[in-house]
């Protein structure tokens, strides 16, 4: 059985209360409520949509929500999805297509952390890869890089995969010298790679050959930083198509999946949501 099946198998034998969040307006509704029915009809979650005003709500051409699927109408969907989450009202939630912004904060203030540590999972060659750190604000420190690569090891653990990391920089080593920069990110990756091994993480330094890391199977890419793993999560999913199961928040005793608004389906990491909600954190 391939991993993305056995995601599959898992969401289905947890099939838990996902909640995820619908902003009406926006024009990747339709496909959000899309991956909605879908999910709910394929046995994958029970879900619940967080949505925000009635009028907004009218524009989407699904006048079963709130009869088939269950829809909590809020002032502040945001706060709502995170409250539901924090309160254990569903086991996992999706940010869905609300805005970055307003959720992270919700998120951050509801668990106390000033640092959400997220990590997306890809489908790349019928294998599950990690990439981190992918918020742009995210990585900027060796402590922060640390303390993701050990939170994406315990979150490989959970979804059955094996743990290879592969750390990325700005250049080979032999490209020593050849600019202060390039200089700079292989100092900071060769720290790095004995800050893990330190902790008892078996990191191995790529240079900036992602190519040669997944090739050598590579289960984790950690990135420089949050904007290079944005960057590269860009690259990847929202131009060559690879399939994206979302971002997992690590830093937090929940599960919650962030999401892309810019995706075409929001099926995958409702199945992430619902397979991890059901396994133990280390």
């Amino acid at each position: 059985m391939t991993d993305s099946l056995m995601l599959e198998a898992t969401a289905k034998a947890n099939r838990s209360k996902v909640a995820i969040g619908l902003d009406a307006s926006m024009p990747s509704a339709e496909k959000l409520v899309n991956s909605v029915l879908f999910a709910s009809r394929e046995a994958f979650v029970e879900p619940l949509i967080v949505t925000g005003s009635q009028d907004a709500l009218e524009r989407v051409p699904f006048t079963h929500l709130g009869r088939s699927i269950p829809l909590l109408k809020a002032d502040e969907p945001e706060a709502a999805l995170v409250e539901l989450l924090k309160d254990g009202v569903v086991d996992a939630a999706v940010r869905g297509n609300l805005g970055s912004r307003k959720v992270m904060s919700q998120l951050m203030e509801a668990f106390s952390c000033k640092n959400l540590y997220r990590a997306s999972l890809l489908e790349i060659g019928g294998r599950l890869v990690l990439l981190a750190p992918v918020g742009i604000d995210e990585g900027d420190l060796l402590k922060d890089l640390v303390a993701l690569a050990t939170n994406c090891k315990s979150l490989a653990g959970r979804l059955g995969m094996e743990y290879r990391p592969a750390v990325i920089s700005g250049g080979r080593s032999e490209d020593l010298g050849r600019s202060r920069k390039v200089d700079s990110m292989l100092r900071d990756s060769g720290a790095l790679i004995n800050a893990l091994n330190a902790v008892g993480i078996d990191a191995k330094g790529y240079g900036i050959e992602i190519e040669r890391a997944l090739d050598e199977g590579a289960t984790a890419i950690i990135m420089p930083d949050g904007i290079f793993g944005n960057l590269a999560f860009r690259c990847m999913v929202l131009v060559s198509s690879i399939e994206s199961y979302g971002a997992c928040a690590t830093a937090i005793p929940k599960t919650f999946i962030d999401t892309s608004r810019a995706k075409g389906s929001y099926l995958l990491p409702l199945i992430l949501a619902s397979a991890l909600s059901g396994q133990p954190r280390s």
